[in-house]
């Protein structure tokens, strides 16, 4: 979008640009909480009376925006967008997005033509490897494409497109990760991935940012494919977007980035963005990671390829840091993840040495992970951690002995309550941890419940809006800004305050935003116990746990039967 990035533009030009009537503008932007927001009072035209827009962020949301067909022009194919008639008219090119709108097709009506041969996860895992392969390995590509050429008279030794496709990979990402499509290749018809290949290579030239927008589209439908067999594998986009935003804050200074439960990388590739464009040089980032499963650690070696980090540091890791898990270098100047919640610790723990705090409950690997974090940070580095509510309420005696313990270290910075239901495959609400290497004492800390932000944008899935998410990170950067200046922080009636040391430890170091928020919103419900809602939350959590294991048993007998 470099092109337009000093682009601004009125209403009316959008109209104009986009090809409708100027009240359909005004229409889309009173209906729609993700319409652009007018650029600061400063970018106004000449006389300060009529507000403008950015062009990058306009083109961005009409992309999102196909024409419908009674409304194309007769040189528009299908698929054409607002965004693309926009970008023509403006003179910043003709982008058509085509290798995006082929990969949407591809996950959408064609992941019907692999029902019965693939389950969900080897089918995306297949597509998701093409795009890799065709954005960052040509040569590779060149091979897949002339293999899909040659069906069905392939190879004399009957090498299969799989197999080609694994080698591709292995050429990208070392020896290792072929081994997932090698096994894959006994069950895949070369006919259909031929087709596939072809699709996908008659889109044309597109640039490497677009094929990481369409692994990145991918990997969300994975969520919808996957139903409730996909809940511990991708990080949904608004959690994305607040984790790595808050932690890449003031990262003109960050070297080292990493990941100890890596899924398929997007928490580590959006951090890798925002620190790039925060340092505006050459790429000097050391990026790291753990993964459960070859599966995870393949993409996520794909998707930071495809972000322009070819060399990750990516490597098997555990549901629990106690099992073995370590560091790879003394200490990491950013710390993000998305770990799995309310696992159990192994029987024998292993790696006690980052147990700083004391020694978590054994039936709950929570303070595990959140020890683990704090412990791998270099002097002066900053983590966020995507964690279950309860952590920050459990009653349980070694939890709160380690909470109190991080708190009156300095370890705990801010903790923000997310609503519930951002995850494809469960209502349960998150809470973000936001620590610090520890200081030796704490003071305050800061607190944002953002649990009624959103609106639902399936029957099962809720998501956030682009102002709720930066109205987010303001309370941050505006608490932070307060403490520079050596000034207190109002906060915000029923959405943020910076609550004392002292006060947190009237309330028995209980962490829960909700808690410490509840007395600044008028309600005529009772306080809420602490205990009690670590019953329910365990209750809770017991529940979603027996749901999650009846539906896996449904998908799979569905997939044994090809339905």
């Amino acid at each position: 979008m470099s092109d337009i990035a000093d682009v601004f533009v009125s209403r009316a030009d959008i109209a104009r640009h986009a090809g409708v009537r100027r009240p359909a503008v005004t229409n889309w932007e009173r209906r729609h909480r993700d319409f652009p927001a007018p650029a600061p009072a400063d970018h106004a035209d000449g006389l300060g009376e009529v507000e403008v827009f950015r062009a990058s962020e306009v083109v961005e949301w009409l992309d999102r925006r196909t024409i419908p067909a009674n409304a194309r022009r007769s040189e528009e194919p299908a698929g054409t967008t607002y965004g693309d008639r926009f970008r023509a008219s403006l003179g910043g090119g003709t982008r058509t997005g085509a290798l995006l709108k082929v990969v949407q097709r591809l996950g959408g009506p064609e992941a019907e033509r692999f029902r019965g041969e693939l389950s969900v996860a080897d089918y995306v895992t297949v597509l998701l490897s093409l795009v890799y392969v065709r954005g960052c390995q040509p040569e590779g590509w060149k091979r897949v494409t002339a293999a899909a050429d040659r069906y069905p008279s392939l190879l004399p030794s009957g090498e299969l497109l799989a197999r080609i496709l694994a080698k591709a990979v292995e050429q990208g990402l070392g020896q290792g990760h072929d081994e997932l499509f090698l096994a894959l290749s006994t069950k895949l018809g070369d006919l259909r991935v031929a087709n596939t290949v072809r699709l996908l290579d008659q889109a044309g030239p597109a640039e490497r940012t677009e094929h990481a927008q369409a692994f990145e589209w991918l990997l969300a439908r994975y969520g919808e494919l996957g139903g409730k067999t996909a809940g511990d594998f991708f990080t949904p986009r608004a959690a994305v977007d607040i984790v790595s935003k808050l932690l890449t804050s003031e990262a003109q200074d960050v070297r080292s980035v990493h990941d100890p439960f890596v899924r398929a990388g997007e928490l580590l590739s959006a951090a890798l963005d925002v620190v790039a464009e925060a340092q505006q040089g050459p790429r000097v980032l050391e990026a790291s990671g753990a993964g459960v499963g070859e599966h995870p650690l393949a993409l996520a070696g794909m998707n930071l390829a495809l972000h322009g980090l070819s060399h990750a540091d990516l490597r098997p890791g555990h549901t629990a840091p106690s099992a073995g898990l370590v560091p790879g270098r003394p200490g990491f100047d950013r710390v993000l993840t998305n770990p799995p919640f309310n696992a159990r610790l192994p029987e024998y723990p292993v790696a006690p040495g980052h147990w700083l705090y004391g020694q978590p409950p054994r039936h709950n690997a929570n303070f595990d992970w959140l020890q683990y974090v704090v412990a791998s940070l270099a002097p002066g580095g900053r983590a966020a951690v995507v964690m279950s509510d309860s952590a920050a309420f459990s009653s349980n005696p070694s939890e709160r002995r380690i909470r109190a313990a991080m708190v009156e270290d300095g370890a705990v910075e801010a903790l923000i309550a997310l609503p519930p239901q951002l995850f494809t495959t469960t209502s349960i609400s998150v809470t973000v941890w936001l620590l610090r290497h520890p200081r030796g004492n704490g003071d305050e800390v800061l607190f944002v419940d953002a649990r009624r932000f959103g609106s639902m944008v399936s029957r099962l899935q809720r998501a956030l809006a682009r102002d709720e998410i930066e109205s987010i990170l303001r309370e941050y950067e505006s608490w932070k800004a307060a403490r520079r200046a050596g000034h207190t922080y109002p906060g915000t009636p029923g959405v943020s305050k910076a609550v004392p040391l002292a006060e947190i430890r009237e309330r028995d170091y209980t962490l829960s935003p909700s808690v410490h928020l509840s007395s600044d919103v008028p309600t005529d419900a009772r306080s809420a116990d602490p205990r009690e809602l670590d019953a329910l939350a365990g209750r809770l959590a017991e529940a979603h746990s027996r749901a999650r294991d009846a539906d896996a048993e449904v998908d799979e007998l569905l997939r044994r039967y090809g339905l």
